[in-house]
């Protein structure tokens, strides 16, 4: 049974059993007010909705109520049930990976799988409910409030991808060392724009936005990056660059609002800089780990800085900043540069080394590509199995299969991701000798971890 899981790495996972884990103290604070987030959002939903039928609102009830009584089992440590059908065919595969635990309870499984688990069962309740829930997103509300409170970062960061855009259009950066400065930049932005995670930091006031993000922020961390593959793909790229052709790149994004827009520049760097020749979006088709991208969200963000109605209260020459890059980033999915995509895959259990066994085509595609950027924490945890690695272990033994060829195929792998979990690979013997404790779960250290699988 669950074949995909036969080329798993040998190594312990991050358990919410064990007391030395942060995955302790997540199933246990953290993950108890994500759901009490939620229900008060279906809670305000109902009363501020005159329009909803009372079957709806009755429907939304019934929703509340499963979520508390959710709560309850899970403050409970109760013994976790498959997930219903929904007619979605990934509770099969959830299903089938959990028949291979035995007696698997919420304050005592592995951390990975149970938590995608739990975002998995959350939406089935929406899905066998109305038509009006079945797209509803319970963290829409934060997602898009923690966008809004990032506005002196967000008018400091367009302003420098324009000025950005236009020295590369006007031919300016033609010297080496200031097109590798531009880059070194552009992949600061979309690192630590992985600062500011909703998941993680669930009540963050516009002040602590701001404290996380512009240039002055991203100069003072350059420090904290304690694995930096910069060089590398700095090399590549100029390889890339000197052999003509360029091919498509791939984001697989994390997080909405500020996080986004860091992505959206990196993006667009990589197609005017001439290194792809379209981007690809990968994001979630359900909401997922409270603040991750889906469609809407995206939508959101470009529609609302072209039309102007994110930030009304900013001076004009601002607002005309954020309109003219909404235009501009619209422009790119119009003309089908840039293309976002939502499946499956992403919003399964599964590591990303099962890729190759479970989802083929999508294995086939990133392999296609010139490079895949995996951004933030979850996905790093997912390419490294939630392993507990001793942290010198190298990050291409971490990947398992996705570090080696299939069929003559392999991935060219970033990961930009500040921490906020137990796992870490890639640092040298004893660099992490004088860390505070705790040093991998706050987000003040970043990786830039970069394995080629395509030689």
């Amino acid at each position: 049974m669950a074949n995909f899981q036969s080329t798993d790495p040998s190594i312990a996972t991050s358990n919410s059993g064990d007391p030395e884990s942060f995955a302790y103290s997540t199933a246990r604070e953290r993950w108890p007010k994500i759901l009490s987030s939620a229900i008060d959002e279906i809670a305000s939903t109902i009363s501020g909705h005159n329009g909803l039928s009372k079957e709806d609102v009755e429907a939304g009830r019934a929703i509340q109520a499963k979520l508390t009584s959710l709560k309850t089992s899970m403050l409970g440590n109760a013994v976790l049930e498959p997930i219903p059908r929904d007619g979605r065919p990934d509770t099969e595969a959830y299903n089938e990976e959990f028949k291979t635990f035995k007696d698997l309870k919420w304050l005592a499984a592995p951390w990975l799988y149970t938590e995608c688990y739990m975002y998995r069962l959350i939406h089935t309740y929406f899905t066998l409910s109305t038509p009006f829930w079945h797209s509803f997103d319970m963290f829409a509300t934060s997602k898009r409030s923690s966008l809004i409170g990032s506005k002196k970062g967000t008018i400091e960061l367009v302003k420098r991808f324009r000025a950005v855009l236009q020295t590369i259009a006007e031919k300016q950066a033609v010297d080496e060392e200031t097109q590798k400065a531009i880059f070194e930049e552009m992949v600061q932005i979309s690192l630590w724009g992985n600062a500011t995670d909703l998941a993680l930091l669930t009540s963050l006031s516009v002040e602590e936005l701001n404290s996380r993000q512009g240039k002055a922020v991203r100069d003072s961390n350059k420090e904290n990056i304690v694995v930096d593959d910069t060089e590398q793909v700095w090399s590549l790229l100029s390889r890339l660059r000197s052999l003509g052709s360029p091919r498509d790149m791939h984001i697989v994004l994390d997080n909405a609002g500020f996080e986004l827009l860091t992505d959206l520049v990196l993006a667009g760097y990589l197609i005017e800089s001439g290194y792809a020749k379209k981007i690809v979006l990968h994001g979630k088709r359900m909401p997922w780990f409270v603040s991750d991208v889906n469609p809407e969200d995206l939508k959101y963000l470009i529609e609302g800085f072209a039309d102007g109605t994110i930030y009304e209260d900013i001076k004009s020459p601002d607002k005309e900043e954020l309109q003219e890059a909404g235009k501009y980033w619209r422009g790119l999915i119009q003309s089908g540069k840039m293309e976002f995509r939502a499946e499956l895959f992403w919003t399964t259990q599964h590591p990303f080394g099962r890729m190759p066994v479970v989802e083929p085509a999508l294995f086939e595609d990133l392999a296609d590509a010139d490079l895949v950027v995996y951004k933030g924490d979850l996905n790093y945890r997912k390419l490294t199995y939630d392993g507990m690695w001793p942290h010198s272990t190298p990050f291409s033994e971490a990947l398992g299969p996705l570090a080696k060829k299939h069929d003559g195929q392999g991935v060219r792998s970033l990961v930009l991701r500040t921490a906020k979990a137990d796992v870490c690979v890639g640092l040298k013997p004893g660099q992490d000798a004088n860390f505070e404790e705790g040093w991998t779960r706050h987000g003040k250290y970043a990786m830039v971890s970069y394995w080629d699988a395509k030689p």
